[in-house]
């Protein structure tokens, strides 16, 4: 069991992350204006912003999550600080319609990442911001309508900073980054979903199944996202509650070597395939690739 005083301290490490991200932004931008901005250095500023603003989607993932108005807002904010305006609404969207391949929630058996991800991030936009989009045309009342428009409003202003900042090397920056980190999304969640939709599992719209993971370092740098058939199971619990399931799924391998794995499909569908047809054979085996730091281990299904 957690105390109350440190649970107290990890409620409140999200908002300690989204502080610092804000203020090195500023730092960043400042030092823009007084040094310049090459093209050179706009590509590495480009890749490492990368990285920070995937981790960041981790933590406006936990507060949008969370039961006060004030923590979704900012986890809106935070979404839309990492250049990804949409992360709320499709994130809610992805719960609501759990398992449904046919609405690009859930990634098909036969479905490629490149696939899943056009599909999916075509959706999102026609229903955000096309022409009959919830950003023009939601209800007031609505929390969903209001979260978006905070983000588009958050990634805006933060565009436009960019901009004057940095010049059109900035802006560069910050729209690359913005596809960077959308596409990150799709393909953490065609990690997480594939093979387990309703067009190959007929109880997937009600169990929800997800892979999972349980290497603790990767668990610490993503608020546990990596438990993601127990966050299915209780989307509201805190992220340092949260445990594997017990007959959930089972990665073979780490976020990191199957992100890499998912750009090539025949890789994919060459680890993973057997994995599948393990955890159907046998859901309460339940293997491991090691519940360790490094999270580069492997585990092959028999």
């Amino acid at each position: 069991m957690w105390s109350e005083r440190l649970s107290f301290a990890l409620d409140r490490l999200p908002y300690v992350y989204a502080a610092a991200l804000a203020l090195a932004f500023a730092a960043l931008l400042l030092s823009w204006r007084s040094e310049g901005l090459t093209l050179l250095d706009g590509i590495q500023w480009t890749l490492s912003l990368w990285v920070v603003c995937v981790f960041g989607t981790c933590v406006a993932h936990d507060l949008i999550h969370r039961p006060t108005a004030m923590d979704r807002a900012f986890g809106h904010m935070l979404g839309g600080l990492v250049g990804y305006p949409f992360l709320g609404y499709e994130h809610l969207r992805h719960h609501r319609l759990a398992g449904r391949t046919a609405e690009a929630e859930w990634p098909a058996y036969e479905e490629s990442l490149w696939r899943f991800a056009s599909r999916r991030l075509r959706r999102i936009v026609v229903e955000t911001v096309g022409t009959r989009g919830l950003a023009w045309h939601g209800d007031l009342r609505s929390p969903t309508a209001r979260g978006l428009r905070l983000s588009l409003v958050t990634t805006a202003s933060l565009g436009m900073a960019f901009g004057a900042m940095g010049g059109w090397i900035g802006l560069a920056v910050f729209g690359l980054l913005g596809v960077l980190v959308a596409f990150t999304i799709q393909l953490v969640t065609y990690m997480q979903h594939w093979g387990l939709g309703e067009d190959c599992l007929p109880d997937a719209r009600r169990l929800e199944w997800a892979w999972e993971d349980d290497c603790r370092f990767q668990g610490w740098i993503t608020l546990n996202l990596s438990l993601h058939q127990s966050h299915h199971a209780t989307p509201a619990l805190a992220y340092y509650r949260v445990g594997l399931s017990r007959m959930s799924p089972r990665l073979p391998a780490g976020y990191v070597l199957l992100m890499f794995a998912a750009l090539i499909p025949p890789l994919w569908r060459r680890i993973m395939i057997p994995a599948r047809a393990f955890w159907i054979a046998q859901p309460a085996a339940a293997p491991s690739a090691g519940r360790r730091v490094t999270c580069v281990a492997i585990y092959r299904a028999q």
